[in-house]
């Protein structure tokens, strides 16, 4: 499986274009073969496609309803990201200072 295939896996969410992004900032190719070794890239890959859709309005269209939940989404983030050490865990806790992202 490529590293693409893995984000997709975690989101069921297709916007190659966005996804490959997410994983280039975060020092993937989307191309490559996925191991353990490029989890943190996938986890922090998919903290931002979270965050980006929580600025999605919701849409409708004949039938078609789609609407993300916002909290959840911020919450899964949060989570990867304190998995990774971008988040502090605790208050005064170190923070990852190599992940430059500004939220």
């Amino acid at each position: 499986m490529t590293i693409l295939e893995a984000l997709q896996a975690m989101l069921e969410y297709e916007n190659d274009n966005l996804l490959a992004k997410a994983l280039t900032d975060n020092g993937a190719t989307s191309t490559a073969t996925y191991t353990s070794a490029d989890e943190r890239a996938v986890d922090l890959a998919a903290a931002d496609i979270y965050l980006v859709l929580c600025s999605h309005p919701e849409f409708r269209e004949g039938s078609k309803y789609v609407n993300y939940a916002k909290g959840a989404l911020m919450s899964l983030a949060r989570e990867l990201m304190r998995k990774h050490g971008v988040l502090p865990t605790t208050i005064g806790a170190p923070v990852d200072s190599s992940y430059q992202k500004i939220w």
